[in-house]
Protein backbone atom coordinates (compact mmCIF):
# COMPACT_ATOMS: atom_id res chain seq x y z
CA UNK A 1 0.00 0.00 0.00
CA UNK A 2 1.40 3.46 -0.93
CA UNK A 3 2.58 5.71 1.88
CA UNK A 4 0.11 8.42 2.94
CA UNK A 5 1.61 11.94 2.61
CA UNK A 6 -0.19 15.04 3.86
CA UNK A 7 -0.57 17.59 1.04
CA UNK A 8 0.32 21.25 1.36
CA UNK A 9 -1.61 24.31 0.24
CA UNK A 10 0.09 25.67 -2.88
CA UNK A 11 -2.20 28.70 -3.15
CA UNK A 12 -5.55 30.15 -2.05
CA UNK A 13 -7.18 32.90 -4.15
CA UNK A 14 -10.35 34.86 -3.35
CA UNK A 15 -12.38 36.29 -6.23
CA UNK A 16 -15.88 37.11 -7.46
CA UNK A 17 -16.34 34.04 -9.65
CA UNK A 18 -14.59 30.92 -10.94
CA UNK A 19 -15.44 29.28 -14.25
CA UNK A 20 -14.46 26.00 -15.86
CA UNK A 21 -13.58 26.78 -19.49
CA UNK A 22 -13.38 24.57 -22.56
CA UNK A 23 -10.31 22.36 -22.46
CA UNK A 24 -10.28 22.21 -18.66
CA UNK A 25 -8.85 25.67 -18.01
CA UNK A 26 -10.09 27.58 -14.98
CA UNK A 27 -10.80 31.32 -15.19
CA UNK A 28 -10.86 33.56 -12.12
CA UNK A 29 -12.84 36.82 -12.27
CA UNK A 30 -12.37 39.77 -9.94
CA UNK A 31 -9.49 38.71 -7.67
CA UNK A 32 -9.52 40.68 -4.40
CA UNK A 33 -8.29 40.73 -0.80
CA UNK A 34 -10.55 43.46 0.62
CA UNK A 35 -14.30 44.02 0.78
CA UNK A 36 -15.47 47.62 1.15
CA UNK A 37 -18.73 48.63 2.80
CA UNK A 38 -20.27 51.95 3.83
CA UNK A 39 -22.45 50.48 6.58
CA UNK A 40 -22.87 47.32 8.62
CA UNK A 41 -24.12 44.70 8.55
CA UNK A 42 -22.79 44.50 5.00
CA UNK A 43 -23.78 41.87 2.47
CA UNK A 44 -21.45 40.52 -0.21
CA UNK A 45 -23.35 38.82 -3.04
CA UNK A 46 -20.74 36.31 -4.18
CA UNK A 47 -17.35 35.17 -2.91
CA UNK A 48 -15.40 32.36 -4.56
CA UNK A 49 -12.31 30.65 -3.14
CA UNK A 50 -9.95 28.34 -5.01
CA UNK A 51 -7.30 26.37 -3.13
CA UNK A 52 -4.71 24.12 -4.73
CA UNK A 53 -3.35 21.17 -2.76
CA UNK A 54 -0.06 19.54 -3.83
CA UNK A 55 2.65 17.11 -2.77
CA UNK A 56 0.28 14.68 -1.08
CA UNK A 57 -0.81 11.11 -1.45
CA UNK A 58 -3.93 9.42 -0.14
CA UNK A 59 -7.47 10.48 0.82
CA UNK A 60 -8.13 13.41 3.11
CA UNK A 61 -10.97 15.40 4.60
CA UNK A 62 -10.66 19.12 3.82
CA UNK A 63 -12.67 21.79 5.61
CA UNK A 64 -12.77 25.42 4.47
CA UNK A 65 -14.10 27.80 7.11
CA UNK A 66 -14.82 31.53 6.91
CA UNK A 67 -14.73 32.97 10.41
CA UNK A 68 -15.28 36.33 12.10
CA UNK A 69 -12.45 38.60 13.28
CA UNK A 70 -12.53 37.01 16.75
CA UNK A 71 -12.50 33.54 15.13
CA UNK A 72 -15.43 32.51 17.36
CA UNK A 73 -18.26 32.89 14.83
CA UNK A 74 -18.28 30.73 11.71
CA UNK A 75 -19.90 32.48 8.73
CA UNK A 76 -19.58 29.51 6.36
CA UNK A 77 -18.08 26.05 6.48
CA UNK A 78 -17.65 23.48 3.74
CA UNK A 79 -16.28 19.95 4.08
CA UNK A 80 -15.05 17.88 1.13
CA UNK A 81 -12.87 14.85 0.54
CA UNK A 82 -9.88 14.93 -1.75
CA UNK A 83 -7.91 12.06 -3.22
CA UNK A 84 -4.33 12.38 -4.48
CA UNK A 85 -2.86 9.35 -6.26
CA UNK A 86 0.77 10.50 -6.01
CA UNK A 87 2.76 13.54 -4.83
CA UNK A 88 2.87 14.98 -8.37
CA UNK A 89 -0.93 15.31 -8.59
CA UNK A 90 -2.59 18.67 -7.91
CA UNK A 91 -6.11 19.05 -6.57
CA UNK A 92 -8.04 22.31 -6.90
CA UNK A 93 -10.84 22.78 -4.42
CA UNK A 94 -13.43 25.45 -5.36
CA UNK A 95 -16.02 26.95 -3.01
CA UNK A 96 -18.60 29.58 -3.96
CA UNK A 97 -20.49 31.40 -1.20
CA UNK A 98 -23.57 33.52 -1.87
CA UNK A 99 -25.01 36.39 0.19
CA UNK A 100 -22.42 36.57 2.94
CA UNK A 101 -23.25 38.84 5.86
CA UNK A 102 -20.43 40.73 7.57
CA UNK A 103 -21.73 42.18 10.83
CA UNK A 104 -18.75 44.47 11.47
CA UNK A 105 -15.62 45.77 9.82
CA UNK A 106 -12.47 43.80 10.58
CA UNK A 107 -10.16 41.02 9.46
CA UNK A 108 -12.12 37.86 8.74
CA UNK A 109 -10.31 34.55 8.19
CA UNK A 110 -10.42 31.90 5.48
CA UNK A 111 -9.07 28.78 7.15
CA UNK A 112 -8.28 25.35 5.73
CA UNK A 113 -8.22 22.23 7.87
CA UNK A 114 -6.79 18.90 6.72
CA UNK A 115 -8.19 15.94 8.66
CA UNK A 116 -9.24 18.36 11.41
CA UNK A 117 -5.88 20.18 11.73
CA UNK A 118 -5.51 23.85 10.76
CA UNK A 119 -2.98 24.05 7.91
CA UNK A 120 -3.64 27.42 6.26
CA UNK A 121 -5.22 30.74 7.23
CA UNK A 122 -5.50 33.86 5.08
CA UNK A 123 -7.01 37.24 6.00
CA UNK A 124 -10.02 38.79 4.29
CA UNK A 125 -10.24 42.45 5.22
CA UNK A 126 -13.70 44.00 5.46
CA UNK A 127 -13.22 47.76 5.54
CA UNK A 128 -15.64 50.58 6.28
CA UNK A 129 -15.55 53.46 3.81
CA UNK A 130 -17.44 56.73 3.68
CA UNK A 131 -20.40 56.90 1.33
CA UNK A 132 -19.75 59.03 -1.70
CA UNK A 133 -22.39 61.50 -2.74
CA UNK A 134 -23.62 61.28 -6.32
CA UNK A 135 -23.54 64.53 -8.32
Amino acid sequence: MPERLHPTVHFTIVCDDIRQEMGGKISLMGIFENIYASHFPAFHPRLAVITEWTEGQGEFEVMMRLSSPDKKTVLREMVTRISLNNPGVRHRDIAVHLNLEFKTAGTYWIEHYLDGELVNSIPLNVLQVKEKSVH
